[in-house]
Formats: structure tokens, sequence, C-alpha cells
């Protein structure tokens, strides 16, 4: 069994050596357009963009989080700047990642929603994939002299029943390794949600093996090493998407023996054991870029997808689902507060304001493609929803910006979006938020709810009633934000 193990393992990592040391065709590639003032390449900064799945708003100790601690985030966010009025561009995994990538409001490119099976797609309104004719931050990237990875969770296309879904290296990737929600090279996992992993290992498209959940931010985080290494002479950019914080968790025995007994239930310990490995994984990550030298010139972002998990199954015997909100209403798959706002980590040693915390800036997901492309010197495509967000990371904060749109389900669908399990948590489909205030309403511009952020960012006191002007403005502009949608 010993021998059998470590020939397992050896014929894994010369696999992920030969993905990782060829480049992959890229294809469907749009014409990158000239920057308008290109920087030389050493003036470029690598770009590491860690994405959490299911991380709350208050799980990092930074953040409020007194059961556990998350040094090595913790010491990103208090050596760089950390934005507390940062936004998903949905309530949902794959359109907050459409967002993300493409600097568009997720239903604007057919994102509405998570990407399961062709059937459940088709009767919720949502895109099978992604469109990767449409710009993104890769392929802008790549047009700027970047090389270009994916590591970890895709789940923009490719999976369950999805064969013909286009590879991530249609979107501007050099190279891509993912897990069962992405199709190209690999991993499957071999312990959770095993149903998923082999759907996904019939669909073929790609080398593929088998592996644990708790062992992947570590193979992803050697992967990325590897990567960087080979790829040290020029700009990187790596997509570093990592999925411990989503249910069901598997921390290994020594996370969780370090952490038994500091949740409030055997799931929330869980959580918290895959956390406080995830933040270990990343320290020891960070540590070997510096060595490297990597760190001395690469903007480090972390954010999450969504708030965190809001399944029945957590709520029980009194218990809560594990996964901080910090006391804001709403969770995964709402667009409450709670379902949406994120902290958004900016470390750039040497150029981001060291212990800079910014309470006033509000951005979201859309807002990542510009930032990106003012600082390498890109031009912005056309159509993008987002702004820049660069002067944030010098200690500037910016006091307006253009509204921001949210839709979590389409209008007429023969099915609706998943709810959380508490009613409290429960949130109209479409939202608009115009400086501080934001208007939530079902389709069609149906129950209105209005709150004033600033002076009610738990959104307990809908104003909706008193407020009658406010209402009927920022219902109008969201209505014709749906009425665009359809056509």
């Amino acid at each position: 069994m010993a021998r059998r193990t470590a020939m397992a393992r050896w014929a894994a990592t010369t696999m992920l050596a030969a993905l990782m040391g060829a480049a992959a065709p890229v294809s469907g590639a749009a014409p990158a357009a000239a920057p308008p003032a290109p920087a030389t390449a050493s003036a470029k900064p690598n770009i590491l963009f860690v994405l959490v799945d299911d991380m709350g708003f208050g799980d990092l100790s930074v953040m409020g989080n007194q059961k556990v601690q998350t040094p090595n985030l913790d010491r990103l966010a208090r050596e760089g700047v950390l934005m507390t009025q940062f936004y998903d561009a949905a309530p949902i995994c794959s359109a907050s990642r459409a967002g993300l990538l493409t600097g568009r409001f997720p239903a604007e490119v057919g994102f509405i929603n998570y990407v399961s099976d062709r059937a459940y797609n088709r009767s919720i309104g949502q895109a099978d994939w992604l469109d990767p004719k449409l710009p993104n931050i890769a392929r802008l990237l790549k047009g700027a002299g970047y090389d270009t990875a994916h590591i970890g969770k895709w789940h923009l296309g490719g999976g369950r029943d999805i064969a013909d879904a286009p590879w991530p290296t249609a979107y501007g990737f050099d190279h891509s390794f993912t897990t069962f929600e992405g199709l190209g090279p690999r991993v499957l996992v071999s312990d959770e949600e095993r149903f998923l992993a082999e759907q996904s290992d019939e669909l073929g498209e790609g080398p593929r093996f088998w592996e644990l959940k708790t062992n992947l931010t570590g193979l992803y985080a050697n992967m990325t090493v590897g990567f960087v290494a080979q790829h040290s002479e020029r700009p990187w950019f790596v997509n570093l998407w990592l999925n411990d914080m989503h249910d069901p968790w598997a921390p290994d025995d020594e996370s969780l023996s370090d952490v038994m007994g500091k949740g409030t239930s055997s799931d929330d310990d869980r959580m918290l054991a895959s956390l406080v490995k995830m933040d270990k994984t990343l320290g020891r990550l960070f540590d070997r870029l510096d060595q490297m030298g990597e760190m001395d010139n690469t903007l480090v972002i972390v954010t999450s997808d969504n708030g965190p998990s809001s399944s029945q199954r957590y709520y029980k015997d009194g218990h809560v689902a594990p996964g901080s909100t910090e006391n804001l209403r709403g969770r995964k798959w709402s667009l409450y507060e709670g379902g949406i706002r994120q902290p958004l980590i900016l470390y750039w040693r040497g150029h981001s304001k060291a212990g800079y915390r910014d309470e006033q800036t509000v951005g979201q997901g859309v807002d990542l493609l510009p930032t990106l492309a003012s600082i390498v010197g890109a031009r912005i495509p056309a159509g993008a929803d987002g702004i820049d967000l660069s002067p944030v990371i010098e200690g500037r904060a910016i006091a307006g910006r253009p509204d921001l749109y949210w839709a979590y389900g389409k209008e007429g669908a023969a099915k609706e979006t998943p709810q959380p399990a508490l009613e409290r948590d429960q949130a109209p489909p479409f939202a608009i938020r115009e400086g501080n205030w934001k208007l939530l309403a079902d389709a069609g511009g149906a129950s209105p709810q209005l709150f004033n952020l600033a002076r009610d960012p738990g959104e307990a006191n809908d104003v909706a009633a008193s407020e009658p002007a406010v209402r009927d403005r920022l219902l109008a502009k969201l209505k014709a934000w749906m009425a665009a949608l359809r056509r």
C-alpha cells in the first residue's frame, strides 16, 4: 500500500511538472488593445490574485474573528491596504467570478447564478459557460506582456454534463489547472462531493488525477511556485482560486486538533480548521515567493467570491451556520450585505500604504479589471462597468463612484435561484447601490426595500415608505437596468 501511494504521488508530481512546464495554446483570443502608455516590463508588478470561496466578511481575525487567528492574511492587510466596503458582483460563485474577470455586471454577460447541468441552467436563465470572446483580465494582461496562469477552482463552464465548454486557456491563460468545475488539466476530489468529480472524470477533456480535498491548496501553492520559477524573466499573473472554505470542509487532523472546541459546533470547528490551514499554506507560499525575490514587486490581491454558507443542514440544535458576517444581514445566496460584502486586501511592497484601512471607498468585483489595466498601462475595454481603484493602494480614498447593480436571478425564468435557510436572510433578487443608499426589489421592481447603509449597515430598517423620493429615483434606475437585461 505504501509503495502504491508513493508511486501515485510521484506520478501526480510528474504530471504537474509537465502541465506547468509547457504552455497551452490560447484559443479564441481577441487582439489586445494597444496600451496608451506601456510601462517597461521591469516596472510592471507581478500579480497574484487569491480568491477564497465562501469566506464571510468577518472570518479573518483582522476583520473581527476572535475564535481563531489568521496571521498571514492579517499581515498582508496590516502591511498593505484593507478595504472594508468591497462587494462581490453576485452572491454566488460563478456569477461573482464572471464579474471579477470581465469587469462587467455578471447579468449583462449571461451569469445570474452558478453553472450547473444544462437542464438546470436553461430553467434558471444561466449560461452554460462564460463567453471566451469577452474582454477579461487574463487577456488584458497577456496583451500587456504578462505570462498568465489559472490555478484552482474555475466554475465558469465545464463539469456536470457540459463537456464542450472552453478550457481556461481559451480566455488568455497560458496555463491552467483546475478542479471538477472546469475542463483541461485538473485534479478530482476523491473524498468530498465525489459524485461531481466522477461526472467530471467521465467528460474526459484533459489529463486528471485524484486527491483529497485537504491537500488541494498545498498542491496549488506548489504549482504557483513552479510557474513563477519558470516565468520570472517576465511579469506574471496567477489566478489562485481556492475552495477550502466551501463546504463540506475537509481540514487535516492536525488543523482540526488545533481548533477543537473553539467553534460553536463540530461543523464550525471544521470550518475554522480549514480557515487556519488555508492561512498557514498561504503564509508558506508568500514566504517562498519572498525567498525567490518575487514579493519585492508583486501585487497580492485577496478577497472572497461571496458570503459564508447558508445551507439548511447547518442550522441544527440551536446553532447557526459556520462563517461570520460580523452581524451583517444575509449570507451566501443573498443580496443583503452579508451575502456580497467582503474585505479586499491589496498588498504591494513599496507601493501600498502600509496599515491603511479604507472604510470609505465603495468597490465591487467589476473594478478589478480597470484597476489592473491602469496599473499596467493597458486600455480599459469598452463596456466595462467598473472603476479604477488604484488610488486606494496609495492611501487615497475614492469619494464617489457610478451606481452598482446586482441581479441574482432572471425575470421570467422557470425556476428561482436558491435562497438562504433563514427567512431574515432571504433578499429580493435585484439591487442597486447609489452612494449610501441601497434599494432591493423583486421582478418588475415590485416590493422595493430601501436602506441607508451609513446609518444602518445591518439593513434592519426599511425606509422605502418614509423616503419616497429616494425610493422612486433608485427604483427607476434599477428598472431601467433590468429592462436592458431583457433586450
